[in-house]
Parts: C-alpha cells; sequence; structure tokens
C-alpha cells in the first residue's frame, strides 16, 4: 500500500501544524536575524547583548533609587534658597515690556524687552545667566535675542539652545568682572505662545497665553517690578476677558485684572507694577484669554509628542517582544517532524518507561495513575536488548509475571485509589510536587527527546523584558515628582502593563521544550499506542493490567481516565468500593477546597470593593462647603438672603414646593479665577427622588449661563460668569421640588414627612466687611428671612411640624444637620454684651382667612423685651428692636443646623409617595454593615471549626487541616477587616455601630490567632496523626 492510501494501509497521516501568514513571516525575520548575529558572533556577542540591557537595567535601577533628576523645587528648597547672601546679585527697577501682534500667517507673536539693574553685593561675577521657556505646551516658541547690553554697550552673550529651555549667558565685552550695579537690558522675540485650553470659567474653548515673565528659573531677589503689555487693536477686540496677572512666591501672592490703560501707535496698552522685595525664585506670571479662531496654530513639536509618548516606548518594545516571543515558542522551536505517518500500536514503545512516558508528554495530572498502573509488583523475568528503529538500542520492557492472590488485590487497591484521585482539584499538591520534582531532573532533555533552544535573541527577549521593566518603574518614579502624575493615572496603569508582558515572554522563553527528531518518533509510537486503545477500546474493556494501559490512559481526560480504571478494578475484583481509602496526607478535600476558594473570593471582593465603591457610611463633602472642586466660588460671600417658598398640591394629588430666593451676594475681583456663586439643594431622601427643578438664575435682573453638578445627593448650579464683577450683586434663581414628600420613619402620627431644606447646614451667618481682608471685620447678613406658604387643603391634613432642629438622643440622618423640628415661634433667654438678660422671640406662623398657613423666620423680624435681673421676670412686652436684632447671629436665633421645615402627615396624604420605600431603603443602607458583621461571624466560626479539626485529625487531612487553618480563615479574616474598615472608618465617631463591628473584629482576630497557634504546634507535635493516610506513590 502506498502512503496516499491511509484508509488501506493503516497508516495514519502526521502533518505538521499549520501557521498564519504574519506568524511565519515573523518567523522568517526572527530566523534572519539571529543567523545573522551567529554568523558574526560568539561569547563576545552574547556578552555584549546581555551588557547592553544590563546598562539599560542599571539605568532603570539608577532612576528607580537614585536622586531625582531636574526635579521641581519644594518649598524647603525655596526656603533655602532666599537668603540674600547667597544670592548671586539683586535686580532692582526690573521693567519688562511686551508687544503682541499677529505675524504674516495670522500666528502669535512677541516683541519684548526687559531691563533691571544688577546689584552685586555679594562680591563680582563673571557672568549673568538668563533663562527662556522655548518649548512652550507643544509648540516652538522659535526664541530669537535681537540684542542684549550693560550699561548701554553690547555685552558679549553666548546662547545655549536646550530641548526645552534657553539659557543666555551675558558678559562685559571687555573680559572684565561685574562689580557694584550695572544696566542690563535684553530684546528678544518669541512666536507661538498660545493654545487652545477650556476655559475655567465659561467651559467654552479659548486660545490662552499663561507666561512666566521671569523664565522657568529666576533666582535673584528683586525690587520693584514693572510690566506693561501691549496688544494690536484686533488682539484687544479678541479679548474673553481683562488680562490678569498674578505675582507671588510660596504661600504669598496677588493677583490684579489689568484695565486698559491708553491707546499707542502699537495698540492697548496694559500695565501692572510691584513694590515690594521679592525673594528668590518668585512667580510672576501673565494671563491672556482671547477667543477661538483669533490666531493660527502652529504643528505640534516632536519632542512634545516624545514628552507625551516616550513613557511607552519600553512598553511597546516589550509588545513586540511578546509577539516575537510567541512566534520563536510556536514557530522556530516548534516540534521537530517524525514520520509523515504512525500506525496503530500494540506493544509498549521500546526503552520509555510509563513513568517517562509522562514526563515526556508533561501529563503530571496523569503521573500518579501511570505510577500506580507500572507499579512493578510482579518479579521480572530475563529480558534482552533491541535496536529501536529511531534510536540506538534500549533494553526491552521486561517481562512481568501474573498478580496472584494478595499481591494482585492489593495492586487493584491502589490501581483504585490513584483513579479517585486522578484529575480532582484536591489532588493539586501532588501534583505540583511531581512538577517541581521534574524541573529538577529533566529526563526528556537527557534522553535526546527534547532539546533546550539557546538562541541570542533569547537572551535579549529575558535581559531586554527585565531591563525595560526596570527602566519603566524607575521612569514612572521619576515622573511621580512632577505636577502631571497628581492629574492623571495612565503612567502607572502603562508600567503596570508593562510589567505583564515582560513576565509572559519570561515564560514564553525561559523553558521552551520542543521535540527532537527522535523524541517525535516516540511520540507517534505513543500516538499509536492511543490510536490502538481507541480502535479497541482498551480503556474501557481493559484489562487494566495491559502493558499498554500505562500509556493508554496518558490520551484520556485524568479524571475521565481515573473513573474508567476504578470501573475496571471493581469490574475484575467484584468489589463495589476498591478504591476505599484513597485520600492521602496530601490531597485537599472538597471543604478545604471551597474554604480556600470562599476565601481568595472575599479578600479579592473586599480589595476590588473597597477600591471602587465609595464608603457605605462616609460622607462625601458638599459641593460647594468648601470651595475645594470650584475655586471661584471663593472670590463671592453671601451678604443678605430671602428665600419665598409655597407648597401646594397638584391636580394629580403630589405636593410641589415652588422656591425663589433673591441673594445678596458680594464679588472680589482679588482672586486668580473669575468669581462665580453658586447654590445647593438635597436632590433625593432616603433613597427617594425629590423632584428637584431648577429654573432661570439672574444676575441684577439679567439671566446668566450656569452648570449644574450631581453630588452625593446633592445638586448644585454654580453660575459661569465671563465678566469679572466686582462689589453686590443681587442673585436671583427659582427652583421646584415636584416630589419633596418621602415614605419616613413610621409611627402612630405620620408616615409621610416633607424635610424642605432651604439652606444647607454650612451656611455662613457672617460676612466680611471687605471681602479681601478676612481681618477688617464681619457683619451678620442681612437680610437673614425663610417665609413657607401651605396651601389650605394641605395645612389642614398637617398632622405636625416646625423649623428643623436637632435631638441627640435620635439618630442622625446622613447628609442632615437635624433630625428633628421644633415649634414655628421659639421664646428663648439671652444676655447681652453687658450682661443683662433679656427674652427672645423667634419665627411666627399665620393663619390667613383662606386658611393659607405662613410660617416665617426673619432676623429682623425678632421680638424680644427685658428681664428684671432681680426678680428674673421678663418686663413688659414682645416688640421688634432694631438695635437687638442687628447683632442676631446663628447662635442667638438658634439656627445652626439646616435651615428649613419639617412637615409630617398621615399615610396617604400625596398620592407619589410608596408605603414601605423607607423600609427598603434602611434595608439597602445597613446591608454592607450587617455584611460585615455576618462575615465576622462565619471567619470566627471557621478558626472554631479548625480547632475542632485538628483534635479530630482522621476526619480530615493534614493538608487540608493546614489549607483551612493557615491559608482559608486568616485570608479570609483580612477580607473581612478591609470590609470593615470600609464600612466602619468613615462612620461618625460617636456612632455605636461602628464600636460593636469593631469588637467584633477584635473577638474574630483573637479566635484566627489562637486556631492558628493551636494548630500549628498541634501538627508539630503529632505527626502520627497523619498515619492513616497513605503518602501518593513516588510523590
Amino acid at each position: 500500500m502506498t502512503a496516499s492510501q491511509p484508509r488501506n494501509s493503516g497508516r495514519i497521516p502526521d502533518p505538521q501544524p499549520e501557521h498564519t501568514a504574519l506568524f511565519r513571516w515573523l518567523a522568517r525575520m526572527f530566523t534572519a536575524v539571529e543567523a545573522k548575529l551567529r554568523e558574526r558572533g560568539g561569547r563576545g556577542l552574547r556578552a555584549g547583548i546581555r551588557i547592553f540591557w544590563a546598562l539599560i537595567a542599571a539605568v532603570g535601577v539608577f532612576l528607580l533609587c537614585g536622586p531625582i533628576l531636574n526635579q521641581p523645587l519644594d518649598f524647603d528648597d525655596v526656603i533655602d534658597a532666599a537668603e540674600i547672601d547667597e544670592v548671586d546679585w539683586i535686580a532692582t527697577d526690573v521693567a519688562i515690556d511686551y508687544v503682541v501682534s499677529r505675524d504674516g500667517d495670522g500666528r502669535f507673536a512677541a516683541d519684548a524687552e526687559e531691563r533691571y539693574t544688577a546689584n552685586f553685593t555679594n562680591g563680582p561675577e563673571r557672568r549673568i545667566e538668563r533663562a527662556f521657556v522655548t518649548e512652550f505646551r507643544g509648540h516652538d516658541a522659535r526664541f530669537e535675542l535681537r540684542e542684549a547690553t550693560i550699561d548701554g554697550t553690547p555685552a558679549e552673550v553666548e546662547v545655549d539652545r536646550g530641548a526645552a529651555t534657553t539659557r543666555v549667558t551675558i558678559a562685559r565685552a571687555d573680559g572684565e568682572a561685574l562689580d557694584g550695579t550695572h544696566d542690563i537690558a535684553l530684546s528678544y522675540e518669541f512666536h507661538d505662545l498660545v493654545t487652545t485650553v477650556e476655559d475655567e470659567a465659561t467651559g467654552d474653548e479659548v486660545e490662552q497665553w499663561g507666561w512666566p515673565l521671569l523664565g522657568p528659573a529666576w533666582p535673584q531677589a528683586t525690587k520693584g517690578v514693572e510690566v506693561s503689555l501691549t496688544l494690536a487693536p484686533e488682539l484687544d477686540d479678541a479679548l474673553v476677558r481683562a488680562p490678569r496677572a498674578y505675582i507671588g512666591w510660596l504661600l504669598v501672592s496677588g493677583t490684579s485684572w489689568l484695565e486698559a490703560e491708553a491707546t499707542t501707535a502699537d495698540g492697548v496698552r496694559y500695565a501692572f507694577s510691584n513694590d515690594d522685595t521679592l525673594p528668590p525664585h518668585p512667580d510672576l506670571d501673565l494671563t491672556v484669554s482671547f477667543a477661538s479662531g483669533t490666531f493660527a496654530q502652529p504643528p505640534t513639536t516632536p519632542l512634545f509628542w516624545l514628552q507625551t509618548w516616550g513613557p511607552l516606548i519600553p512598553l511597546a518594545l516589550l509588545g513586540v517582544f511578546t509577539l516575537f516571543a510567541f512566534v520563536a515558542r510556536r514557530v522556530v522551536w516548534a516540534d521537530s517532524a517524525g514520520a509523515p505517518w504512525y500506525v496503530a500500536r500494540a506493544e509498549p514503545p521500546s526503552g520509555l518507561t510509563p513513568d517517562e512516558a509522562a514526563q515526556f508528554t508533561g501529563r503530571a495530572r496523569h503521573a500518579e495513575l501511570v505510577a500506580a498502573l507500572a507499579d512493578a509488583s510482579r518479579a521480572p523475568v530475563t529480558a534482552d536488548t533491541k535496536r529501536r528503529r529511531w534510536g540506538r538500542r534500549r533494553p526491552a520492557p521486561a517481562q512481568r509475571r501474573a498478580l496472584t492472590g494478595r499481591m494482585r488485590a492489593r495492586w487493584f487497591r491502589s490501581v483504585a485509589q490513584a483513579g479517585m484521585r486522578a484529575g480532582r482539584w484536591g489532588n493539586a499538591p501532588s501534583v505540583l510536587r511531581r512538577r517541581m520534582a521534574w524541573a529538577q531532573h529533566d529526563v526528556p532533555v537527557e534522553r535526546g527527546l527534547r532539546w533546550v533552544p539557546d538562541s541570542y535573541l533569547r537572551d535579549s527577549f529575558i535581559w531586554g523584558s527585565v531591563a525595560l521593566v526596570l527602566l519603566q518603574w524607575g521612569v514612572l518614579r521619576q515622573l511621580s515628582h512632577q505636577v502631571i502624575l497628581t492629574i492623571v493615572w495612565w503612567p502607572a496603569l502603562f508600567v503596570l502593563g508593562s510589567t505583564l508582558l515582560a513576565l509572559l515572554v519570561c515564560w514564553a522563553v525561559r523553558r521552551p521544550r520542543p521535540l527532537t527528531h527522535e523524541g517525535a518518533l516516540a511520540m507517534q509510537e505513543l500516538k499509536g499506542i492511543d490510536a490502538w486503545a481507541t480502535t479497541t477500546r482498551l480503556v474501557d474493556r481493559g484489562p487494566a493490567d495491559d502493558d499498554l494501559m500505562p500509556y493508554a490512559v496518558l490520551f484520556e481526560r485524568p479524571r475521565r481516565a481515573g473513573r474508567r480504571i476504578v470501573q475496571l478494578a471493581s469490574r475484575e475484583t467484584g468489589d463495589a468500593r476498591p478504591g476505599r481509602g484513597w485520600r492521602t496526607e496530601h490531597f485537599l478535600s472538597a471543604p478545604a477546597l471551597l474554604a480556600l476558594a470562599a476565601a481568595i473570593a472575599v479578600f479579592a471582593g473586599a480589595i476590588v470593593t473597597a477600591s471602587v465603591r465609595p464608603a457605605p457610611y462616609g460622607e462625601s463633602e458638599f459641593i460647594t462647603e468648601y470651595h475645594r472642586d470650584i475655586p471661584a466660588l471663593t472670590f463671592s460671600q453671601v451678604e443678605g438672603f430671602a428665600v419665598d417658598a409655597e407648597l401646594v398640591r397638584d391636580a394629580d394629588g403630589t405636593a410641589r414646593i415652588d422656591v425663589v430666593e433673591r441673594i445678596d451676594v458680594g464679588f472680589t475681583p482679588s482672586g486668580g479665577r473669575v468669581p462665580q456663586f453658586g447654590r445647593e439643594w438635597p436632590r433625593e431622601r432616603f433613597g427617594q427622588d425629590l423632584g428637584l427643578e431648577v429654573g432661570e438664575m439672574t444676575v441684577d435682573g439679567a439671566p446668566v449661563p450656569v452648570q449644574q453638578r450631581e453630588g452625593e445627593r446633592t445638586t448644585a448650579v454654580v453660575t459661569q460668569l465671563t465678566e469679572v464683577l466686582d462689589g453686590v450683586h443681587e442673585v436671583e434663581v427659582a427652583y421646584s421640588l415636584t416630589s419633596p414628600v418621602v415614605d419616613a420613619r413610621g409611627g402612630s402620627d405620620a408616615s409621610q414627612q416633607l424635610r424642605w431644606t432651604a439652606w444647607l447646614g454650612f451656611w455662613e451667618d457672617t460676612y466680611y466687611t471687605d471681602i479681601d481682608n478676612a481681618f477688617d471685620g464681619s457683619a451678620p447678613v442681612r437680610p437673614l428671612r425663610v417665609s413657607l406658604d401651605i396651601a389650605p387643603e394641605i395645612a389642614a391634613e398637617l398632622t405636625s411640624g416646625g423649623w428643623i432642629d436637632t435631638d441627640v438622643d435620635l439618630p442622625r440622618v446622613p447628609y442632615e444637620d437635624g433630625n428633628t423640628f421644633k415649634p414655628w415661634t421659639v421664646e428663648s433667654r439671652l444676655y447681652d454684651d453687658a450682661s443683662r438678660p433679656y427674652e427672645l422671640r423667634v419665627g411666627s406662623e399665620e393663619r390667613a382667612a383662606d386658611g393659607t398657613v405662613t410660617v416665617t423666620i426673619d432676623a429682623d423680624a425678632a421680638e424680644s423685651r427685658a428681664v428684671d435681673r432681680e426678680t428674673g421676670e421678663p418686663v413688659g412686652r414682645f416688640v421688634v428692636d432694631p438695635e437687638v436684632n442687628a447683632g442676631l447671629e446663628q447662635y442667638e436665633l438658634d439656627l445652626s443646623d439646616d435651615l428649613g421645615v419639617d412637615l409630617r402627615f398621615p399615610g396617604g396624604t400625596f398620592a407619589d409617595v410608596e408605603s414601605g420605600d423607607f423600609d427598603r431603603h434602611q434595608t439597602a443602607y445597613w446591608l454592607p454593615y450587617t455584611a460585615t458583621l455576618v462575615l465576622g461571624g462565619v471567619v470566627t466560626a471557621a478558626a472554631a471549626a479548625a480547632l475542632l479539626l485538628v483534635r479530630r485529625p482522621r476526619r480530615s487531612s493534614r493538608a487540608s487541616i493546614a489549607a483551612i487553618a493557615f491559608a482559608a480563615v486568616p485570608l479570609a479574616a483580612v477580607g473581612q477587616s478591609i470590609v470593615c474598615w470600609w464600612v466602619v472608618g468613615p462612620m461618625p465617631g460617636g456612632n455605636a455601630a461602628g464600636a460593636w463591628a469593631l469588637w467584633l473584629g477584635a473577638a474574630m482576630w483573637a479566635a484566627v490567632t489562637t486556631q492558628f497557634v493551636i494548630v500549628a504546634r498541634r501538627m508539630r507535635r503529632s505527626p502520627a496523626d497523619s498515619a492513616r493516610f497513605r503518602k501518593n506513590t513516588r510523590d
């Protein structure tokens, strides 16, 4: 028969695997490069490759562990540089003039002159150095120095152009040292200094020129600065707002919005000056915003792209390494070809024992079953030798005598026990031990069945991956000291990606073991045995002691092979359970595996949950409270407000509150941003939407653009003013709550609650009389008035209500200041500055003829009356005293909580309130806390169970006990602690729930530590406890 007739000849084709065109092309490249290296290489080239990557690794180590290169000056550095005795010279009477226009291409162009007197107070100097920014936000500034003079005489100039900065060194033309005082003058030009950015005030695109007038470094002390800016008329018309000047040093700074001083032939002139003495390294900045499209933009410089994407070069190289590593493993270092075909084989392979066959095929999960099947418990007879057709002479397999009696029963029991363990997850420790043994003694390589690739490129892959990862980590560490890493997160993510790719490359090329030609022939013999076993159904039919059985099971899934062998043993011995007692001391029981899986899940879930989810009982800051997210709010303050609201019922039976706020707001232009104003209100309560709808906001009657921001449970509206306002302006805003009533804590009188917060609890009752000077004093906010009109049909159904108040005995509601209410009219006894007592009545409730109820708090309408010091009795009646009311603040008015009302209604009053929403919210709210307690209890119970297991060792193997006691329980305890801290950490200090969780955590760790110590001692002192468990064969 010919080879082209496999069905008739019995020959089974064994073609080589096909590869994609890409992998074949990459393999040709790999092979060509490797061939070139081998032609020119030797030990020197191999050493050179390693030295090259070692040098890159050394650079990475230097960047990772060495000093920070080009580190920005920190606070202490600037303080240390402020010693006048250490500066080279002092600049006085500094004058800087910029003239900005558009060049012939419509691009930004600036002509600049600077003049100052250099005072060399600390001795003569040979030269003066001045630094200029020449790579500005991705644009080449095209800096050109026109002229430099010293005392009106042209100076000797040396220009050192760097990648991002240019340093200009100025010296006297006659070579003499600079001593005393000298007048220095420079003239130069810049181009393309504007960039397109998002305007912080409005969110619109603008073209901004933000420029450090003193350059990237100014290590001189400075006395007296005058700066002028002249804009061409068309550029002045394109201004979004007035130019802004900033002068600062560390925590001391000042900002000024410039006004046009004069119009010259060059354009409109702006100027500012400062007479203070500035220490070294001051900030002197100018920011000018133009409308989008004012200038033509230049192309981005290659340096910018290199600085932006340069940290990704190691990642890209590692990506190439990864691709070629897999090409090498799959194609270049592929298995050698054997014969074009193989045939079914009915006899064991010559010279390849079952154990060697298992290691040769890499079947570690089969190895124990194979060893049991091939157990030489039968006495061998003399065997001859013969020549293998694919190798040198090997001894023929020893012939075995038939098993009889007890030996046969013992052998079947051993085989059945191995079959019961084969392929189970619990046998992983034994499989791992066998893999480690194989790694130390590589029989297939020693026998010439597999070979170890030795390649120049393989060295580059391994050494290069390590070097590039070290370089990437070093770059990350250097960048971590720059401002940019405090804003973006992707560099760290790319470094982690590089590390994973490097590990993948090392795994791919570190230990490939392709087949030799002899190994390929041996593999075909094993395939032939598999073909014979498949055709004859050897594994299903048996017998179990067939000489081919150890080889046949190698090509079955380990669990299936184990089950078939157990069935054969049962059938041939007549024992229904031939594998009883199959667990060994290294076998992990199902409970142990489940405990490990659960502990890993708890630990991983705890880390992920704490990382990506906000703390359930933490309260984030309100958007407008501390102005961290919106710094522009710092430059405005409330000087008076009047809030008028109306509560009505819509036609569909739902409640509705319509609110109009009129606020006197003071603005200051002294900040570094356009001053803005914002308001914030609750958006939801107990998980129920309040239906907040914000209307128009006006300033002095004119509508202004606003942006809406969402907080955790609130919504803020912030103005987007383009104009820089100054002084007091009237702001009016209207909003509505279309579902203000929610299902609340049930009681005998009410289950529906309306809590309207006119002002959140951080509202201020005073304002600075001079917003630019906090030490100039403050005054009470006036007017201070909140009023609510309640429709007659709603007032008739009102069960109770009042102004928001706090009761320390009641639980606090998150994001709310105040958990109860007080009467509409409150009387209290106070003392004036002269310690004279008086009574104060705050608040009022009025009922109109149509039944409308109006409740009001008005600081100017508070009533007071004197109290007799001797008798303590009030004198006269309550009257409105403007003199008393003028000094009333939060304390006197008893308004330290949220400013608003709390109304209670019986169930069914309003149609849009669903009963049970509050209970569902509370259940969901306390779910994380409950889960923490339950998890702590489960871990404590698991620790107790581990103690019981170690006292009854016959119930579990040592490996199972160790896995539970030393791995599962501590790992789950760590996970519970992470969850506990995530849940309890942000809780208020006085919350008793947090204390209970911490006590439970302490008890849990006491139990975990106790079981760890006791189990460790018991297992160390009682090795005989494991005598009942058999050790794995050849383990």
